[in-house]
């Protein structure tokens, strides 16, 4: 079974499980699914916003695509979403990711 099927099925297996979907946006954006990626990533910030290791990933791949304006949003969101749950260190990397960026 080749890894994006193996992700998925552990989704069916555990749907609510954010890192299955981390894992999945990650996949998919190493096969150059842009679309796909970028789909599943919103899905983490709307379905499991707490899930904080996405803001960090996804802004740094929205910068990567150029979407600026986008990776900004996702960064102050991961910013607010961090401070609230008393992440420092994803505080800290999130924080230097967007004073490297704007």
């Amino acid at each position: 079974m080749e890894r994006k099927e193996f992700i998925k099925n552990e989704i069916k297996q555990e749907p609510e499980n954010p890192f299955n979907y981390y894992l999945l946006a990650l996949e998919l954006k190493k096969e150059g699914d842009v679309d796909s990626s970028i789909e599943t990533f919103n899905l983490l910030v709307v379905n499991f916003p707490n899930y904080i290791a996405t803001y960090y990933s996804f802004a740094d791949y929205l910068l990567e695509l150029g979407k600026d304006d986008k990776a900004k949003e996702i960064l102050d969101t991961g910013i607010e979403r961090a401070e609230a749950s008393g992440s420092t260190k994803a505080l800290h990397e999130l924080k230097q990711l967007l004073e490297l960026n704007f």
